[in-house]
């Protein structure tokens, strides 16, 4: 994690933060530029805040020292083009959230959330709003892939789905917040009858996090700094491609696709 951005590490850090510090990161974020060339002093003061605070923030973040955080983030203040078309645009905002995503992902935690998903005898994906729609996608993959699985974006059914659950069942959220209290309360049934929780969200100690038994960290729309770049669920959907892509160099897995593609497109034809 020690190669993280500034706008990655408050993701992954954030909540270490208390008030005055979460001041610094703001006006940061606000003034990058000015960070990059200001004295921990001039930063304090511009922050109302203090030497000590500034070191604590600095350590919180993962980074050494000041000296270690002012390299960094001037490395990342180098300006980069915007171009104007639209297509030009997009195409370099996805590669910049993407990028991050790399930053924020784990090998390790990538291969216990598949593994968590080959153990299960059944699966429920919960998702609300945009990320119902995520949800049912990564549900339709994992039912061509031969699982028992189906994708509730209900709060009703989410909760009588899960009441119904085992030990041996996998219960997948889908939040960015990582605090959608209806997705919340349907984990906390899931929970209590022993059902294993995955989890794939941008925010880290969460109500959910604390939950899951397997949590991926997705990407976050807001460091491109457009608000009207609004595909929020891009991040998420680059963890299921992971997710899906390591599924599917299981024998099984990919035969079980194909032979449902091949029927699929037979009827269709």
């Amino acid at each position: 994690m020690e190669h993280l951005s500034f706008h990655n590490r408050l993701q992954a850090y954030g909540h270490r933060l208390s008030k005055s510090e979460q001041r610094i990161a703001a006006y940061i974020t606000e003034h990058r530029e000015l960070a990059c060339q200001a004295s921990s002093r001039e930063l304090a003061l511009s922050t109302d805040t203090s030497n000590s605070t500034l070191t604590r923030f600095c350590q919180k973040l993962g980074y050494r020292n000041f000296i270690e955080f002012q390299t960094l983030l001037s490395a990342e203040c180098i300006p980069e083009h915007v171009p104007e078309q639209t297509l030009q645009k997009i195409a370099l905002y996805y590669s910049s959230v993407l990028s991050a995503g790399c930053e924020l992902a784990d090998s390790k935690s990538l291969d216990a959330f598949v593994s968590r998903i080959h153990q299960a005898n059944k699966i429920v994906i919960f998702g609300l709003g945009g990320s119902g729609l995520t949800a049912s996608e990564f549900n339709m993959r994992l039912v061509q892939m031969g699982f028992t699985s189906s994708a509730m974006t209900d709060s009703f059914l989410m909760r009588v789905q899960t009441s119904l659950f085992s030990p041996r069942d996998l219960v997948i959220a889908v939040s960015n917040s990582g605090e959608t209290p209806e997705v919340v309360s349907a984990c906390h049934i899931a929970k209590s009858v022993g059902a294993q929780i995955g989890l794939l969200t941008q925010r880290r100690q969460t109500e959910l996090t604390q939950m899951a038994d397997a949590v991926l960290y997705a990407g976050d729309i807001s460091q491109t700094g457009d608000p009207l770049f609004i595909n929020s669920q891009m991040p998420l959907m680059f963890l299921i491609d992971a997710v899906s892509y390591r599924l599917l160099e299981d024998d099984t897995c990919r035969e079980n696709r194909e032979h449902a593609l091949k029927i699929l497109f037979h009827r269709e034809g």
